[in-house]
């Protein structure tokens, strides 16, 4: 969507805020198919299934790597 810096940042936390509305990533996945749309890109709900798991196991690496930053630490 050509997001960058703080309007990435508001638009990350919009997100999260989303995944509160009710179980699972299906609230997500409509919100972000929903800006998708509005800003014309045309894009499957799979991928934008795919999307949120790749960036989920990246977020998962993150944490891990932090983890065990803190535990040499």
């Amino acid at each position: 969507m050509k997001i960058t810096g703080a309007a990435a940042d508001a638009y990350a936390k919009e997100v999260v805020v989303a995944d509160f509305d009710e179980p699972g990533d299906a609230d997500v996945v409509r919100k972000v198919m929903k800006h998708l749309a509005a800003k014309g890109i045309e894009m499957t709900e799979h991928r934008v299934r795919k999307e949120l798991d790749r960036f989920a196991a990246e977020a998962r690496a993150q944490i891990a790597a932090e983890a065990k930053r803190d535990e040499a630490s």
